[in-house]
C-alpha cells in the first residue's frame, strides 16, 4: 500500500523535470512529516494525548523505514512531546526527507532515479500509483471536493495534509481554492465527529500550519 507522504511526493513531482516543484519546496516538508504522523494514526501506532501531544500506542515495526525510524524515535523520547515538536523535528532536514519518500517510491519500482532526479519508471504497472497515474489520484481528490464523490479517512487525511501545508495549488486551480478548503474543512469536521483518529488528523493538520507559520515568518 502506499504511503500518504509517498502520495504527497508524487503530487508534487514535476515528472518532466524530476524534482519538485519550486512554489511547494519549502512548505512540502512540513506536509510530509505531517503524513508520516497521519499514517501512523491510521496504522493505529499513534494517537492524540493530553494537551496536544502524541500518544505512542504500539512500537511494533510497519515494514516501512521511514515509518518504523519515526516510531523508534517517539518510543525513545524521554517524554511525550508536542505534535509541533514532531513536526518540527521530523522535517528538520528537509532534502533528506524528500529523498527518503523518493527513494521509497524507486524501491517499489514507482520511480526511476536518474543521479539526482526522479522520474515515472515506464516499466510499471499494476495496482500501485505511478507519476502519470498521479492524475488519477488528483481526479479522485477533485471529484470529493467539488462533486460530492465517496470519501475514506485515507482520502480526507491527505486532502487536510495538503491544506497545512499550502499545497491545494497541486490540486486545484486558483479560482477552485478557496472553494476547496471550505469544501475540505467542512468534510474534516463532518468525518471528525464521529471518527476519533480524523479528530487527531484535524490536530496534526494544525500542527503543521503552526510550524509552517512560523518557518515561513
Amino acid at each position: 500500500m502506499i504511503t500518504l507522504y509517498e502520495e504527497l511526493y508524487l503530487l508534487a513531482l514535476d515528472e518532466e523535470k524530476g524534482n519538485i516543484f519550486q512554489i511547494v519546496r519549502k512548505s512540502l516538508p512540513y506536509a510530509l512529516a505531517g503524513a508520516i504522523l497521519a499514517e501512523l494514526a491510521l496504522l493505529g501506532r499513534v494517537e492524540a494525548g493530553e494537551k496536544s501531544r502524541l500518544k505512542l500506542l504500539e512500537a511494533t515495526p510497519t515494514g516501512d523505514p521511514i515509518l518504523d525510524e519515526t516510531l523508534e524515535q517517539i518510543s525513545t523520547s524521554e517524554k511525550a512531546r508536542k505534535l509541533t515538536y514532531w513536526v518540527s523535528r521530523l522535517s528538520e532536514d528537509p532534502k533528506k526527507l524528500r529523498q527518503n519518500a523518493a527513494e521509497r517510491l524507486v524501491g517499489r519500482n514507482v520511480l526511476l532515479q536518474e543521479e539526482k532526479r526522479f522520474f515515472r519508471n515506464p516499466a510499471m504497472n499494476g495496482s500501485e500509483i505511478s507519476v502519470t497515474e498521479k492524475f488519477q489520484l488528483k481526479y479522485l481528490l477533485r471529484s470529493i471536493i467539488l462533486s460530492n464523490g465517496e470519501s475514506d479517512s485515507r482520502s480526507l487525511a491527505l486532502l487536510n495534509l495538503i491544506v497545512a501545508g499550502d499545497l491545494l495549488g497541486l490540486i486545484f486551480t486558483q479560482d477552485e481554492i478557496e472553494n476547496a478548503r471550505r469544501m475540505i474543512h467542512k468534510q474534516v469536521m463532518a468525518t471528525a465527529m464521529e471518527n476519533q483518529i480524523m479528530q487527531f488528523i484535524e490536530e496534526i493538520e494544525l500542527a503543521v500550519s503552526s510550524v509552517l507559520e512560523n518557518e515561513m515568518e
